[in-house]
Parts: structure tokens; C-alpha cells; sequence
């Protein structure tokens, strides 16, 4: 059996699309627990309105927050496995079918998401989130950015007792399927199986900086692992590596985030906490991309042809950054000057002929 979890607080707006979601599932072997965590607003009388035996409600003593509600859905979840799905959030009718199904013929996963489709309050599609789907790239990019999409999560419900920790709030999901990528294979299905509503009460766009001082937290502690003690300015390289938020024409920026990959791969080489070529490939993502954008820079092109890092990034993008910083190389007047002169002796010729 699964256990959807679903946690409610005030969600009286959207309650109603999502239970129905999970209501009309291909999958019929589940239950549906939800939890009413103080909501003033009519949340209660709408999940009482359903008489669908699936559904189990539990009342929270007054309003304990998110961290309480969600561990506690975790601990009174009778599944084997356990789906999440947050009362704003809505699931595609094959989402359990299809996830049960993979944990069931792929024992060495505990954890499986999905794609996920964007959402805003008119339920207009806004876009999608097309995260990781290769299981051995996952880990390593974790260490960047959150691969999962809460609300599209399922797993195996042993994994669910190392519960969401309050001293990362904002952040508390992403911290979680790093522990669990840790003690078992992850995997995102390529496929979109749920709708993720992005409306101006997400907590991550109102309380933008904690959010960020928490992620840098998981940050640290993945970085110890390799053995790298990050300061603050180093954590600020690190999420702009991974957001490939990179400062263009800054050579101390370009210089310092360089050095920042090098040194991620040499704790590796010593470590390997992460499968060293699928880590160096992910490397030399980071490293073409930071080139890309520092063409123009006079010492990206010595850096490019010296750094080892250029040995990791795919040969079709080495060998356009190869073309770019040979084309560089040419003064303006033996490159853009002859081709100006071509065109305007074309527009000349043509405008004879008219005449």
C-alpha cells in the first residue's frame, strides 16, 4: 500500500483539486492521510466533505508547523511506501501507478520523483522543471542544487525515519534527499507526473535570504565531506557555480571559481565520494560554461589551453571554445573589417544589376 502524506494549513484555495488528484489515481491501493495543522479557514469541512474511506484525517493540537506536521505524517504513514503531495499541488492520474511500479521491479532505489509541470494561481502553465533523471549524475549534483521536486517524491518508507530536521528550515527537503542519496540510489522519472504551483505565497520567494543561509548549510556539510571547510565567500562561488550565475568580464571572479573547480576535483581524486568520472564530466559542465561566457576575457584563452579542467568538457563544446578563442585571436581588421567589405561589394553589385 502507499501512504500519500499531504499536510494542510489555510489551504482552502487549491484543498479540493488536490485531494481529487489522488483520488482519481489509476492506482487504487492507497491512503490518503492528511493532516489539519490549525487551519482557521474552511480546510477541515472540506476534507470532512468527502466520504471516500481512503482518506484518513488527523487533527493537529492547535497550529504546530510545517516541521511537526510533516515528521508526524511520516510516523503515522501505514504504506510501504510514502508519497508526498502538498495541498496546492496536483497529480497527474498515472503519478502513483507509474512510481509504485519502478520501486516495485527496482529494489536498490528508495527514492524516485518526477518532472514536474508549473503552475500559477489561474492554474496556467507556466513552465517545467526538467530535473536530473540519470541516477549516477544525482549525487554529485546535489551537491549544487536540489534535484527533487517535493510534491513528486515517493519513497520507501525506511527512509522516511530520517525525517525532515528543523534546524534547516526553508531548506528542510533539499537536506533530506541529500541524507537519502546518501544511504540509497535516487532517480527522477523523465516525465512530468505532477502540476507545481508557483504563487506569491511560496515561502521561498518571501523569505529569499534565510532560504539562502540554509542551503548553505547543506552546502557545508556535503563540502566537509570531501574535506573542504568553506567560508562564506567560497559558498557564494559555489551556489553561483551551480546556478551557472556566472559574472562575466570579472577576471577575479573567472580566476577564483576556477580555482574553486580544481579544487573540487582534487578532493575527489583523494576521496571519491562521488563517482569520479561521472563528477569530472560534471565538472567540465561548469568549466565550458564559465568559458562561454568569459570569451572576451584575455586570460580565459591561456586558462582554457593550461587548466586540466578543459579535459573533462565534451569534445563537441572543447572544440566550439577551441574555434571561439582562435577567431578571438585575429585582429579586427583581418576578420570583422573583410566580411563588412563582402557584404556592402554584394549590396553594390546587386543594386547595379537593378539599375
Amino acid at each position: 500500500m502507499i501512504s500519500v502524506v499531504m499536510p494542510v494549513f489555510n489551504g482552502e484555495k487549491f484543498l479540493k483539486i488536490a485531494i481529487e488528484s489522488i483520488l482519481n489515481q489509476t492506482y487504487m491501493d492507497f491512503e490518503l492521510l492528511i493532516i489539519n495543522d490549525g487551519s482557521t479557514d474552511k480546510s477541515a469541512e472540506i476534507i470532512n466533505s468527502y466520504q471516500d474511506k481512503r482518506i484518513r484525517l488527523l487533527e493537529n493540537d492547535g497550529n504546530k508547523g510545517i516541521f511537526y506536521t510533516r515528521n508526524r505524517l511520516f510516523e503515522e504513514a501505514k504504506g510501504n511506501y510514502i508519497a508526498i503531495l502538498d495541498c496546492d499541488d496536483y497529480a497527474e492520474p498515472t503519478r502513483l501507478e507509474k512510481q509504485a511500479d519502478f520501486l516495485d521491479k527496482n529494489e536498490e532505489f528508495g527514492l524516485v520523483g518526477s518532472w514536474v509541470t508549473i503552475i500559477d494561481n489561474e492554474n496556467t502553465i507556466k513552465g517545467a522543471w526538467q530535473l536530473e533523471h540519470r541516477p549516477e549524475r544525482i549525487p554529485a549534483k546535489l551537491l549544487f542544487l536540489n534535484q527533487f521536486a517535493q510534491s513528486s517524491v515517493m519513497m520507501r518508507r525506511e527512509f522516511a525515519d530520517l525525517k525532515y530536521r528543523e534546524e534547516i528550515p526553508l531548506a528542510e527537503d533539499y537536506d533530506l534527499w541529500v541524507r537519502i542519496s546518501q544511504k540509497t540510489r535516487v532517480i527522477n522519472l523523465a516525465e512530468s507526473l505532477v502540476k507545481y504551483r508557483l504563487h506569491n505565497e511560496n515561502i521561498s520567494q518571501t523569505k529569499e535570504k534565510e532560504l539562502q543561509e540554509n542551503v548553505f548549510k547543506i552546502y557545508k556539510n556535503q563540502l566537509e565531506e570531501l574535506g573542504i571547510y568553506a567560508n562564506q565567500d567560497e559558498l557564494i562561488i559555489h551556489k553561483k557555480i551551480g546556478n551557472m550565475d556566472f559574472e562575466q568580464n570579472n577576471e577575479s571572479f573567472f580566476e577564483t571559481a576556477k580555482n574553486w573547480l580544481e579544487l573540487l576535483h582534487s578532493k575527489n581524486q583523494e576521496i571519491e565520494i562521488y563517482n569520479k568520472m561521472v563528477f569530472n564530466n560534471l565538472l567540465g559542465e561548469f568549466w565550458a560554461e564559465l568559458l562561454s561566457q568569459n570569451i572576451e576575457l584575455s586570460i580565459s584563452k591561456k586558462a582554457f589551453y593550461q587548466s586540466y579542467l578543459s579535459n573533462f568538457i565534451h569534445s563537441t563544446k572543447k572544440n566550439t571554445l577551441s574555434r571561439a578563442f582562435r577567431l578571438r585571436s585575429f585582429p579586427f581588421n583581418y576578420t570583422i573589417k573583410p566580411a563588412l567589405n563582402v557584404v556592402k561589394n554584394l549590396k553594390d553589385w546587386k543594386n547595379k544589376r537593378k539599375k
